[in-house]
């Protein structure tokens, strides 16, 4: 039984945001766009496994969740899928690669290989299962429960891999993770169906999304670079829009709206490291006029605090 669904991870649509207004002779324009694009194919390759996994049926109780971020004595670990059987927990490490997989063991080393030949050595999942693994026991002790926790990798898609000796972990494809899960057998019951209910709650209840936000302080992105202005919403190239007789005007596809400040503010709070003041709005989306600045302002579901200059806007949890 599915008991929590993947939702897109906040860092692909801040990046999204980022990449509009990130000039493309900016320094780390480049970066960015690789970290929008391997954001995006991993969330990809995640929403492939879940796909998958829809096809998992058994004859004992279980229960799936995907996109689990947990917190264990200050530390954050994140789980991307998450089993509960009655004798054992199973996370799946999701990972989205291209090309041929090559597997070797002692030591354990995991490389990609394109169509040309050339491999690129990649950081071994098996090392980041089995951290989370220790996290995941100790996070699950500490509630008093008590039940081996294990492992898998998943590849997203159907790649083509070799494999030298036995992994110390089972290694599949997204199509065969439901036929490993359908074929387990539990030999002894530690969990009942009550049981494996209450802790996929608690562990849903637990999860705390992982909120990299703002974004320019995370990758070190001086305010002043960012292009200003309220953007199209239909044109698939960034286009600015005008304000003009009580309404946003795109030049370019001619689109028409009260409303299209109501994304560039989102980008705000997605983006920016300082409060979002009556002044910050102007200057953030172009509005020359403090007075419609503010009326924008009341008029969107924001915390106001203050008054005069000390007035600032603040996002409702």
């Amino acid at each position: 039984m599915l008991h929590k669904h993947r939702t897109a991870p906040k860092l692909l649509k801040g990046l999204l945001a980022l990449e509009r207004r990130l000039p493309h002779h900016h320094e780390r324009y480049k970066y960015i766009t690789d970290e929008l694009h391997n954001t995006r194919a991993g969330y990809g390759g995640e929403l492939e496994y879940d796909r998958y996994m829809k096809e998992v049926r058994t004859d004992f109780p279980h229960a799936i969740l995907h996109d689990l971020s947990l917190q264990h004595e200050g530390v954050y670990f994140q789980i991307d899928s998450l089993f509960i059987s009655p004798e054992s927990i199973i996370i799946s490490e999701i990972k989205n690669r291209a090309d041929k997989i090559m597997i070797t063991s002692n030591p354990i080393q995991f490389l990609q290989v394109n169509d040309k030949g050339i491999s690129q050595l990649f950081r071994s999942p098996i090392a980041e299962v089995e951290r989370k693994v220790q996290f995941l026991e100790k996070w699950l002790w500490k509630r008093n429960i008590h039940v081996p926790v294990k492992g898998i990798i998943v590849f997203a898609y159907n790649n083509q891999m070799q494999i030298e000796g036995k992994p110390s972990m089972p290694i599949y494809t997204s199509y065969e993770a439901p036929a490993f899960f359908r074929s387990l057998s539990p030999e002894k019951e530690i969990l009942g169906d009550r049981d494996i209910s209450r802790i996929a709650k608690e562990l849903t209840n637990s999860h705390r999304e992982y909120n990299p936000y703002p974004l320019i302080q995370f990758y070190k992105i001086q305010p002043q670079s960012l292009k200003k202005g309220v953007f199209c919403t239909t044109c698939t190239v960034p286009t600015t829009m005008l304000w003009t007789s009580r309404r946003w005007e795109c030049r370019v596809c001619g689109k028409r709206d009260s409303d299209s400040h109501m994304e560039a503010i989102e980008e705000w709070f997605m983006l920016m490291p300082h409060k979002l003041t009556n002044q910050a709005f102007c200057e953030f989306t172009g509005i020359t006029d403090r007075h419609t600045a503010k009326r924008m302002l009341a008029r969107c579901k924001l915390k106001h605090q203050g008054i005069g200059r000390g007035s600032r806007y603040e996002q409702i949890p």
